[in-house]
This record gives structure tokens, C-alpha cells and sequence, in this order.
């Protein structure tokens, strides 16, 4: 397989794992974006605070993969 396909397929993956993420759980990251705070999402979703601290972590990290993607696909 060339590496262009491959790091095609890998861009792809990302971007499509990101925006999955984000539908799955839009109504917490939007209330962290509104006012940041995990305990106050917690409660207002009754979801663990662990919970909500993972989610807003892995959206971070998936942020930053498809910024890294983009960076990538300009060079």
C-alpha cells in the first residue's frame, strides 16, 4: 500500500472518529464551551464527573489530531 493512501485512510479516520465523538456527546462539550467547569456539567447531565472530565479530554485530543491532519495535508 502507498503511504500516500495510507495517510489518506489515517486523515479520514480521524476526522471521521472526531466528528462521531462530537454528536455522541455535543450537549456536555457545548455547556464545557459555555462555562468551562466539570462539576457543574456533572450534576446538570447527571453524569460522573469522570465521565465528563474523559469526554471533554478525548474531544480535546481529537481537536488536536485533526489540526495535525490539516497541518499535514498542507505540506
Amino acid at each position: 500500500m502507498h503511504t500516500s493512501s495510507v495517510r489518506g485512510f489515517l486523515h479520514a479516520f480521524f476526522i471521521l472518529k472526531r466528528v462521531d465523538f462530537y454528536s455522541s456527546h455535543q450537549g456536555i462539550i457545548n455547556d464545557f464551551k459555555k462555562k468551562p467547569g466539570l462539576f457543574h456539567i456533572s450534576k446538570k447531565r447527571c453524569v460522573d464527573v469522570a465521565e465528563v472530565y474523559d469526554i471533554i479530554k478525548t474531544h480535546d485530543i481529537n481537536v488536536l489530531n485533526t489540526n495535525i491532519i490539516k497541518l499535514m495535508e498542507i505540506e
